[in-house]
C-alpha cells in the first residue's frame, strides 16, 4: 500500500454512513476543490462501499477497508480519523474527529486557516 502515498499524505479513515463523516463532508469537499498551496495529498480509507464515497463527491483516491485492517494497523478506532504519512512512514499520532483531522491538514498545508473545520488558503 506504500505506493498509494505521495511524499506528504493525509490518510483519512472514513465511513460514508458515519454521521460525523457526513457533517465533515462539506468542508472536505471544499478543501478538495480549492486546496491551499502546499497542501498534502489525501487518501481516503473507507469502511463503506467505494460507490457511496464517490456519490458523496469525494475525488481523492479511495481504498476500501471493509474489514478494518488498515484502521487496526494505524490504531484508528473510528471515523473520521486521520494520520499523516511522509514517504510511506507514519509521521503523526492519529487525529480523531473532524476538527483534529482538519488541524492535521492545516499543519501540513502551511498556508491554511480554518473556521469550523473549513480549510481555506490565506
Amino acid at each position: 500500500m506504500a505506493e498509494l502515498y505521495a511524499p506528504r499524505t493525509i490518510a483519512i479513515f472514513w465511513n460514508p454512513g458515519c454521521g460525523f463523516c457526513q457533517r465533515m463532508l462539506p468542508d472536505l469537499l471544499a478543501f478538495e476543490n480549492q486546496p491551499p498551496n502546499g497542501a498534502p495529498e489525501l487518501l481516503v480509507l473507507s469502511a463503506g462501499p467505494a460507490e457511496r464515497v464517490r456519490e458523496q463527491g469525494i475525488r481523492s483516491p479511495v481504498v476500501l477497508d471493509t474489514d478494518g485492517d488498515a484502521m487496526r494497523a494505524f490504531n484508528a478506532g473510528g471515523t473520521p480519523m486521520a494520520v499523516r504519512v511522509e514517504d510511506g512512514v507514519i509521521a503523526s499520532p492519529v487525529a480523531a474527529g473532524a476538527d483534529a483531522v482538519f488541524a492535521l491538514i492545516r499543519e501540513q498545508s502551511g498556508h491554511a486557516t480554518a473556521t469550523n473545520g473549513e480549510v481555506r488558503s490565506r
